[in-house]
């Protein structure tokens, strides 16, 4: 049942502009909850760590995390509008909100000054790096997004598919182990077997979503969400293992926290992103 729920509200997310006939309040739709999915997640981060005695500036951390997510969606929306009044004021506030960016993270090398933090510098990693590895993926879904929402919903499938066809691989063919000391479970065979079905559902079915991208283009870019996305879900092992936790939280009640849910697409997106800008321009 959670897992349908995830399933709908992730169609109606990427959908919500052309189903309401209204392409602003479809962006401010998708901004808003992947902005909200960010949140969660670095939530997420902060209470695994803590369960592993490990601290973070956690006002900061969000703080840090939302101003990088808001100043790429704002460049993103009045570069759109670039010669309209509100297109210039939302461009005004996002180049201030991106120097703000970095101003924040020295701002809080500066404040570990005053705590009394035995690891200053650790302390400092861990509220960056959920700016880099969750919220900086999230914002840039949005361009994603906006060059066509196929190519989103498409990004979702292959994910979709190469999870679950590496997990019947695996549980089928497994033999050989893949990264035992990060996840016992995966294997060769099960990967293989999830990058092939996830290139074939690409080359099948990417056409369809998103005309403008050759097959052989939607071959890689199923080659490469497949690497990529399973280099997430090893990155996001390493994680729980390191913090000692099975899941990294309980928000959908069979699948975990959200980021057990958006762990391979948080890796996917910025190498897909590139890769399509790449062909398209």
């Amino acid at each position: 049942m959670s897992g349908a729920v995830y399933v709908l509200i992730v169609i109606g997310t990427i959908f919500a502009g052309q189903w309401t006939g209204n392409d602003i309040l479809g962006k401010i739709i998708f901004s808003s909850v992947f902005f909200l999915i960010g949140i969660i997640g670095i939530y997420e981060y902060i209470n695994n760590l803590a369960k592993k005695g490990i601290e973070c500036n956690r006002p900061m951390t969000y703080i840090a995390g939302t101003t990088l997510y808001l100043s790429s969606v704002m460049i993103l929306l009045a570069t759109r509008n670039i010669f309209d009044t509100n297109g210039r004021a939302l461009l005004y506030i996002s180049v201030t909100l991106g120097i703000l960016v970095p101003v924040i993270f020295l701002a809080t090398l500066a404040i570990q000054l005053w705590r009394n933090d035995a690891e200053p510098f650790t302390v400092a990693g861990h509220t960056f790096l959920p700016s880099i590895w969750i919220m900086t993926p999230l914002a840039l879904a949005n361009t994603i997004q906006n060059i066509g929402s196929g190519i989103m919903i498409m990004l979702f499938i292959m994910i979709w598919v190469n999870d679950t066809f590496a997990y019947l691989g695996g549980m089928m063919l497994g033999r050989h182990k893949m990264w035992e000391r990060h996840s016992p479970n995966k294997t060769w065979e099960g990967t293989i077997s999830g990058a092939l079905f996830c290139v074939a559902t690409a080359i099948l079915v990417g056409p369809h979503f998103y005309p403008h991208i050759h097959i052989l283009g939607w071959a890689i870019s199923g080659l490469i969400c497949s690497v990529t996305g399973t280099l997430g879900d090893l990155v996001e092992s390493m994680f729980k293992r390191y913090c000692g936790v099975k899941d990294s939280g309980n928000i959908m009640p069979g699948h975990g926290g959200v980021l057990d849910r958006f762990d391979s697409l948080l890796m996917a997106v910025p190498f897909v992103l590139l890769f399509i800008t790449i062909i398209l321009l």
